[in-house]
């Protein structure tokens, strides 16, 4: 059997994922939170620094910015200096510390919709304003370049744009070409590129992700890229993020914003990064194997289903399905009543659609699936 099958409960372990949904015959299939048992290296690690009982306030670690710079090197060939890499709790508490440090009062930050949720509240936390750029399914949920430029081009208002690398929720990796038009317009116009790369370990079907920064020195210049081991290993609940930022200005304008707000990175989160960084390649290729099998059973549900569609997620263990023939007042009352947990588009800004977390046991995938495909069904008679 495949390590990946093996259904683990996790009730009564104060699973938020899980939680949500206790005391019902309801599959949770919503927040990107996987189901699988982190890798062994990061457990033995975990264990092996429990053996020393004190766990007092901790200092960065070089070990921690070696393993990250070599995990770097090693993925994308971008080989970034120590002095560039800041360690954070959080990739979304980092975003929010980036509109506070880039975003002035009555300016407003790009995003392009739909999109994870904290994008659009972060600016808001702030009380800073969204300019709002619509991908559309007849694109293939395309990056809007053609609003980009319209926004920026105009009489604008965006300090920074916020963007999602790969996409979340619609699954899309963003091209080389696009990376570098993105880059040209921020670059002319004076606008941070946030770019939120949390999902990049999790590309499917062989693709190579290109990190924002990489593509030239003036991106670099105007990028500050978020990344984390969470999404990739599955490590969410230990808060630990890594931040580059090879600017020397913009990165003490970041380190700025969080002084007095942001808190250190817990002991645990720095012990299980290195051993996922250092020792967990193996595993993640399994993992990706095993997210193209779910990602494939997924688009197969939806194309025996007439009423509903999917272009298949390029990475992510997200899929972005489409719904708006079935015309529902309230998708998810709908499909938690037939006993699946799914999150409904109108968080996404993308109303008609739903977002699915595939990273889960392929037994109870398939039971999701069949759940699903029994309430679209006696949905449309």
């Amino acid at each position: 059997m495949n390590a990946f099958d093996e259904v683990i409960n996790r009730t009564a372990t104060d699973s938020s994922k899980w939680d949500k949904y206790a005391g019902q015959d309801v599959i949770p299939m919503w927040v990107a939170d996987m189901d699988f048992a982190a890798p062994s290296p990061v457990l033995d690690a975990i264990r092996s620094r429990l053996e020393h009982p004190v766990l007092g306030y901790n200092s960065r670690p070089q070990s921690v910015i070696c393993a990250i710079q070599s995990w770097l090197t090693r993925r994308y060939g971008w080989q970034v200096a120590e002095e560039s890499i800041l360690l954070s709790p959080g990739v979304v508490p980092a975003l929010n510390q980036a509109v506070r440090a880039f975003v002035r009062p009555g300016r407003s930050v790009a995003v392009a919709i739909p999109t994870y949720p904290p994008f659009l509240q972060a600016p808001l936390n702030m009380d800073r304003a969204v300019t709002r750029l619509p991908m559309t399914p007849e694109t293939g949920w395309s990056f809007p370049l053609d609003a980009l430029r319209k926004a920026l081009e105009g009489e604008h208002s965006i300090d920074m744009l916020m963007l999602s690398h790969p996409m979340n929720p619609v699954g899309r990796v963003i091209d080389r070409a696009t990376l570098e038009a993105i880059a040209a317009l921020c670059v002319a116009h004076d606008v941070v590129i946030c770019s939120d790369e949390i999902h990049c370990d999790l590309l499917l079907d062989g693709r190579q992700h290109t990190p924002l920064a990489s593509i030239s020195a003036e991106a670099a210049a105007r990028t500050v890229t978020f990344q984390a081991a969470s999404k990739t290993f599955n490590l969410a609940g230990l808060g630990c993020a890594y931040v580059v930022a090879e600017n020397e200005s913009i990165r003490d304008q970041f380190e700025q914003a969080g002084a007095g707000i942001m808190s250190h990175v817990n002991t645990l989160g720095f012990v299980a990064t290195e051993a996922a960084l250092t020792h967990g390649s193996t595993w993640h290729a399994e993992l990706i194997d095993y997210l193209r099998q779910n990602r494939d059973l997924v688009a197969q549900a939806v194309a025996d289903l007439p009423w509903v569609h999917m272009r298949a997620p390029e990475a992510t263990y997200l899929a972005w399905i489409d719904i708006r023939e079935l015309e529902l007042e309230d998708a998810h009352a709908f499909f938690t009543e037939h006993g699946v947990g799914i999150a409904a588009g109108e968080e996404y800004e993308g109303p008609g659609f739903v977002r699915l977390n595939y990273g889960c046991p392929q037994s109870v995938l398939v039971e999701g699936l069949s759940r699903m495909s029994k309430a679209i069904r006696s949905r449309m008679g």
